[in-house]
């Protein structure tokens, strides 16, 4: 088999099914430039015919992870029902009714649904897009491809801040709704997963999944296709009860859960979509000398290429070290934002202390980036057993954003009450515990394959460091 030829097919088909990520990145990013058009009193680019207040802006700020919960629940059940693909694939539809419905808001509850619906599509995404890499993906490159998923929110929020503040707000949605159009349109040409039809007795379909993902012939991905069927049978013959069953009784799948759900959980608040969705207001109130929306660019420019990055050693470093290194980084960048704004209450002398905001928002962006952000998501992606691998997925991801929407509204509430800076060092904290867990219980799943993991994680025997 041609090693370049198959690593190609690979990264294609995740490259294309990220599009998808960057759906979920446009709509995080989405109320940093609009905001200032739906704010403005001059009401010169505003569909909703007010300036919008602060309880308005909350609203259609955080009903996007309302709408995020209930998503994966539906993403799941197709998953399994009907396949990886097509659950991923209507999930692109649904983000193109919500960019229409943007388009038609007169006022602030229809912008609130728009922004409802496009929750629920970016809640079917993160869960059926983890589930299809974890499958598509060779033990090999299942690191770096799980990774893609955070480079394409970072790329999605990036778009935005580019082109929002610098065209009108019709013309934006109409932008915006391009990409998950042309996600729907090339996805459609993507295999579906060869665990999904192993899954369902079709090894025919499965061979040739795996012919087109490793660029083979039928006898050269017969090894593949046997470890395949060995680990979707094995753990569906372990497991002879419903998943909800398995899921919490199966040590390995509890285990799975616990790391997955804590890392994910630790993840939402860390600060980072309070952050993205409100980088424009955080550079006024810090009062950079440059423009708001060019902080904001300047920041969003930063995550892409960090986060890039991530994909040269996250397969070679491990994912525990890069973790560890990720959350001991961000805690003293937050620690270090919020120690700005008291400053500043204290009146100290702005030319000594103006470097902060903007190196400090940056810092952020680029650790987070490297790690905490794209890794808790190739881990997700491959610490499932296959059959509770859609049931684990969807509660994470559900779970997911009902922290994130908590935290929105938590940012909003503590930093207008008690200031900034007690909302930073909130989330440092959150980054230092972060810290302590991936020392003390998460496993290193460099470089093994999906049943090693499983081995390892209903094992029990060793420490997780000797993991």
């Amino acid at each position: 088999m041609g090693r370049s030829k198959a690593t190609f097919r690979e990264f294609l088909v995740a490259a294309v099914a990220n599009i998808s990520a960057i759906c979920v990145g446009l709509t995080v990013g989405w109320p940093s430039p609009m905001f200032q058009k739906l704010t403005d009193k001059s009401l010169s680019d505003n569909p909703i015919g007010y300036p919008i207040v602060e309880s308005e802006q909350s609203w259609i700020n955080s009903v996007l992870a309302v709408g995020g919960f209930f998503g994966p629940f539906a993403a799941g059940f197709l998953a399994d029902w009907k396949g990886r693909k097509l659950a991923l694939w209507l999930s692109g539809v649904i983000h193109i009714v919500g960019w229409i419905m943007l388009l038609q808001s007169t006022s602030v509850p229809l912008m609130i649904a728009a922004r409802f619906v496009q929750g629920f599509a970016g809640g079917c995404i993160l869960n059926g897009l983890t589930m299809y890499i974890g499958e598509i993906a060779s033990d090999e490159y299942r690191g770096i491809l799980g990774s893609f998923l955070q480079i394409g929110q970072t790329i999605g929020t990036l778009y935005v801040y580019l082109i929002g503040p610098y065209v009108s707000y019709i013309s934006f949605q109409w932008i915006c709704c391009a990409v998950p159009l042309l996600f729907t349109i090339l996805f459609f040409y993507m295999p579906e997963t060869p665990h999904f039809f192993v899954s369902k007795g079709l090894y025919l379909q499965a061979a040739k999944s795996l012919m087109y993902l490793r660029d083979g012939s039928l006898e050269e991905i017969q090894g593949d296709l046997q470890l395949t069927k060995d680990y979707v049978l094995q753990e569906e013959s372990l497991q002879k009860s419903n998943a909800l069953r398995s899921l919490f009784t199966n040590r390995a799948n509890l285990r799975a859960l616990m790391i997955s759900f804590c890392l994910i959980s630790l993840q939402q608040w860390s600060g980072i979509d309070c952050i993205q969705s409100n980088s424009e207001l955080i550079f006024e109130k810090a009062e950079i000398a440059l423009p708001s929306e060019v902080c904001t660019i300047i920041m969003g420019a930063v995550q892409v290429v960090f986060v890039c990055c991530v994909i040269f050693f996250v397969d070679h470093s491990g994912r525990r070290p890069v973790l560890m290194a990720s959350t001991l980084g961000l805690s003293v960048v937050l620690a270090l934002l919020g120690a700005y704004f008291v400053m500043d209450s204290l009146d100290v002398p702005s030319q000594s202390i103006s470097w902060i905001p903007l190196t400090g928002m940056i810092g952020f962006i680029s650790i987070y980036n490297v790690g905490f952000g794209p890794v808790p998501w190739a881990i997700a992606a491959e610490i499932f057993a296959h059959d509770v691998k859609a049931l684990g997925s969807m509660i994470i991801v559900s779970s997911s954003w009902v922290l994130d929407f908590l935290a929105l509204r938590f940012f909003l509430l503590i930093s207008e009450s008690y200031g900034y800076e007690w909302a930073f060092w909130i989330f440092a904290l959150v980054c230092a515990g972060a810290f302590l867990f991936t020392l003390l219980c998460v496993i290193e799943t460099k470089g093994l394959s999906l049943q090693e993991i499983q081995n390892r994680l209903g094992g029990g025997g060793k420490k997780v460091e000797e993991e």
